[in-house]
């Protein structure tokens, strides 16, 4: 059994979340699923972001790279939920969690691309061993919605709206602006490519932030 402390969920097509986590024995990243494999539905879903759990789980190997933190959840009894005075940052660093605190360009192993429009992505030709990392914001990033999407951007510096990245947290209505030096948790989507004739990419998204 390892200690979890569960730190995103975040929406998925079908009324399914995607749990993330990291466990506080072998300090690593999570993604957890159920006892065959699948996520958790809304309505089902146990975990909660701060609560602490311990877990009896096993590796799945069913995604390709990036996507190497999926865990069969077996047995699971919640334990506590994180104090809320606790800081985050010193959290992670403790355990030895890597955090980016650089440019935007430097999460994933600086192996992140851009389209024309400014999006991030990971490509085929350059993958990093992980599809989750933490990043303390190295400038303010700042909300845009359109219609149903909440989208935050990315000032760097060279697209005039900044760099666009998808929010996916289940909060409807996050806050306006992420200011500098708060930490965020950044994930990869699944490989998807609009038809055959587009090389499939993993688009960056923001799973959450943290602002104790």
């Amino acid at each position: 059994m390892s200690e979890v402390l569960i730190l995103s969920k975040t929406n998925m097509r079908d009324q399914k979340v995607c749990v993330g986590g990291v466990d506080l024995d072998t300090k690593e990243s999570v993604r957890l699923l159920n006892d065959v494999g699948d996520h958790e539905t809304i309505d089902r879903c146990p975990y909660q972001i701060m609560d602490i759990w311990d877990l009896e789980y096993f590796p799945n190997k069913q995604r390709p790279l990036p996507h190497s933190e999926d865990v069969n959840v077996s047995q699971r009894a919640k334990l506590k939920v994180l104090d809320s005075d606790v800081n985050l940052i010193d959290l992670l660093r403790d355990i030895k969690i890597s955090i980016y605190s650089k440019s935007l360009k430097d999460v994933f192993e600086g192996k992140l691309a851009q389209t024309i429009k400014g999006s991030f992505y990971i490509s085929k030709k350059d993958i990093p061993n992980q599809s989750t990392c933490f990043w303390i914001c190295d400038r303010d990033v700042i909300r845009r919605d359109y219609l149903d999407t909440i989208k935050y951007y990315y000032d760097d510096g060279i697209f005039e709206w900044g760099c666009p990245i998808k929010y996916v947290g289940l909060d409807r209505n996050p806050i306006e602006v992420i200011k500098k030096g708060t930490l965020i948790r950044l994930s990869l989507a699944n490989w998807w490519s609009k038809d055959s004739s587009e090389e499939p990419k993993c688009y960056l998204q923001l799973s959450g932030y943290y602002t104790n």
